[in-house]
Parts: structure tokens; C-alpha cells; sequence
């Protein structure tokens, strides 16, 4: 029981039973949902780079 997790995405409330060696997994998979995931936040975090002026 203590491996079931619920998805860490926001749109996202799946639950998947965590069988990664170190217990980590945070998505219910990496195509649906961690790549999303990830890819928002790097957009996110290149547009705020964008943002701030240069010295």
C-alpha cells in the first residue's frame, strides 16, 4: 500500500503503484504527464530568462 502514489501533475489524478528501485516515481508515466510536466517548466523557467534584463 505504501507504494501507491497519486500523480504529480496538476491536470492529473491518476494513482500507479511506484515500483522504481528508489521509491521516487512522481507521474503516472513519463509520456502522459512527466514530460508535460517538464516541458512547462522549462518553457516557464526560458521565458522568465527572457524577461530580466542583461548586465
Amino acid at each position: 500500500m505504501r507504494r501507491v502514489r497519486v500523480c504529480g501533475a496538476d491536470e492529473c489524478a491518476l494513482r500507479f503503484a511506484d515500483r522504481s528501485p528508489a521509491r521516487n516515481r512522481r507521474w503516472c508515466s513519463m509520456p502522459r504527464c512527466g514530460n508535460r510536466t517538464k516541458t512547462r517548466l522549462h518553457q516557464a523557467g526560458q521565458a522568465e530568462c527572457e524577461d530580466t534584463p542583461a548586465d
